[in-house]
């Protein structure tokens, strides 16, 4: 086939750069095109990325989308010289009057492309518009092309930083299951958009208790990601060698600066269980979302007045001490939970409820985690991040 189609991907671009679309035919960009194909009345635009040896058109009106080589394009020159760049008559110009895109269908004649830059600066595609007859671009024009690629470029930079807060994220959950004889152990977290502000975390320490760890970050996407991979990293490293109140010490101290610097706080819930005993203990920074829910469907909440990370410079947090009983389940979620019942009373029954049903711990936090409203009696799609970890002692 033919087409400017054949045109771009950077000399300069990584791959790295394009890997972070989400997804090429997103209709953000197929609006660009349409807008740029009646404002300057042409047959054809399109949006196209590009790497060293290939162009990838992602959005096209009169024009297939599609990869194609790059070598000899419009696009090419375009992403090579990094500005704006104008073909009036192709049939005239020596560079491409032999190209088949020319010659052949679909008989390009006239090429107007702004160049596509990634936040760091490289060249990663283009904006383009075509047409079958010669003419010229005004510098009003002009001006509308790349008030277009601005636009384009914004939401390129927005994937780009979408991708590295969610493989953040990422690595701030689990690994690997923990088996724990005599308990069963599972955790979820699900964010409201792309990324969110939770996460959870489990290990063994050298005692041979297991930690348990849900925070919530204050707000969401990368910045939230990255205080909390911070958050993490301080309490998996602390606690090896630190009770944990002075383990939830350390990290106050720690990130002290993080967190006043973005303006920002961490609820946290912290527990150790001794397996061979059930003994539970826990530290509460403010986060107040744990219960015990006995065998005999019974209700504790893991309370304390203590206050998230970050609200106070020099704060202190309390370790307290709980049990769970051969039946018993520790519940711990995030305050995402609360938005989808009418009161929090409400969210503590259906988990009740929820306990008798469930199998295991994993179906437990599926549901919880899953629910957009009718799975446990919530009332709606969710809107904040929802992280849940289940702790459940096997009967005697």
């Amino acid at each position: 086939m033919t087409h400017a189609a054949q045109q771009e991907r950077p000399s300069l671009a990584p791959m790295a750069e394009l890997d972070a679309i989400e997804d090429p035919s997103d209709d953000r960009f197929d609006r660009v095109v349409r807008l740029a194909q009646q404002f300057f009345g042409v047959p054809m635009a399109a949006v196209n990325l590009v790497d060293p040896v290939h162009m990838e058109t992602i959005a096209a009106v009169g024009l297939p989308r599609g990869e194609y080589p790059r070598e000899g394009t419009f696009c090419e020159r375009t992403v090579d010289t990094a500005r704006t760049f104008v073909v009036p008559d192709a049939t005239t110009d020596d560079r491409f009057a032999h190209q088949p895109y020319v010659t052949g269908d679909p008989h390009l004649r006239f090429y107007a492309g702004e160049p596509l830059f990634a936040p760091g600066g490289q060249a990663v595609g283009t904006l383009c518009i075509f047409d079958d007859k010669p003419r010229d671009i005004t510098p009003l024009e002009t001006r509308m092309l790349r008030d277009l690629a601005d636009w384009i470029e914004k939401e390129l930079t927005y994937d780009a930083d979408g991708a590295q807060a969610r493989e953040v994220q990422r690595r701030l959950l689990p690994r690997r299951e923990v088996v724990v004889p005599g308990y069963d152990v599972a955790g979820q977290c699900r964010p409201a958009r792309n990324v969110g502000g939770d996460y959870f975390d489990w290990q063994e320490l050298p005692d041979g208790t297991i930690q348990v760890v849900v925070a919530d970050v204050m707000g969401k996407g990368l910045k939230a990601a990255v205080v909390a991979a911070g958050v993490r990293s301080v309490i998996r490293g602390a606690s090896r060698f630190n009770h944990l109140a002075q383990s939830i010490g350390r990290v106050g101290q720690d990130m002290e600066e993080d967190l006043t610097d973005t303006s920002t706080f961490v609820t946290l819930f912290a527990a150790r269980l001794t397996p061979e005993t059930g003994a539970v203990e826990y530290v509460d920074a403010g986060h107040g979302l744990a219960l015990v829910i006995q065998a005999e469907g019974t209700v504790r909440r893991l309370a304390s007045t203590d206050l998230p990370l970050g609200t106070l410079p020099g704060d202190t947090w309390t370790s307290h001490h709980d049990r769970l009983d051969p039946g018993d389940t520790m519940l711990i979620v995030s305050d995402g939970i609360l938005d989808l019942f009418l009161d929090p009373w409400s969210a503590v029954q259906a988990a009740v409820s929820l306990s008798k049903d469930v199998r295991d711990a994993r179906e437990m936090v599926e549901a919880i985690t899953g629910i957009g409203g009718s799975d446990i009696g919530g009332s709606g799609a969710i809107d904040d991040d929802i992280t849940a970890v289940v702790i459940r002692r096997q009967a005697s």
